[in-house]
């Protein structure tokens, strides 16, 4: 599913398409698909209370989400994550947060690349192709938002950042982008 979608983002061919969604359900949906795939996943999840509708594209969002998630349940040597969400001024910013052992310094810099296949430590020989941190960049970048990581004292955690704006004409924005 990575592949292919690197594939259609690096020749031009996908659109993002956004319409205001709510913001809790997206949330859930992308944490219930990772149980159906890893029941063993604990994710601690906090939205804010007020209901907000924010403009993305849904499935590509919780594509996001998942995406950083499997990366936490593979490559950290953690059972506990922390997924909350938080409205700032102009958007809201998501959280993926675990306790781990962090991410290798050297490695900060250039893991949205798409570079380095390396696998996990945790000992159950999932091996990725390097290609889903890229994939969730890109993703973000149409959205025009942001996306980083953090190494803390114990863990790492992944921000990425979705703007709030009012929609203009339609009601629907879309954001053309290509790698």
């Amino acid at each position: 599913e990575n592949l292919l979608s690197g594939t259609r983002f690096r020749v031009g061919e996908t659109r993002v398409n956004t319409s205001p969604e709510p913001l809790e359900e997206v949330v859930s949906e992308a944490v219930q698909r990772l149980r159906k795939r890893l029941p063993q996943a604990r994710v601690q999840v906090q939205v804010p209370d007020e209901f907000l509708m924010v403009p993305m594209d849904a499935m590509l969002i919780e594509q996001v989400i998942i995406n950083l998630l499997e990366n936490v349940v593979y490559h950290s040597g953690t059972e506990k994550i922390d997924l909350y969400v938080v409205r700032e001024e102009e958007g809201v910013a998501f959280h993926i947060r675990d306790y781990g052992r962090g991410i290798a310094p050297e490695r900060l810099e250039t893991i949205f690349d798409g570079g380095g296949t390396e696998g996990n430590e945790s000992g159950d020989s999932h091996r990725g192709m390097g290609i889903g941190l890229s994939i969730c960049k890109t993703i973000i970048n149409a959205h025009e938002g942001t996306i980083h990581v953090n190494n803390w004292e114990q863990g790492a955690e992944f921000v990425f950042t979705l703007p709030l704006r009012e929609d203009k004409g339609n009601g629907k924005q879309t954001n053309h982008f290509g790698c």
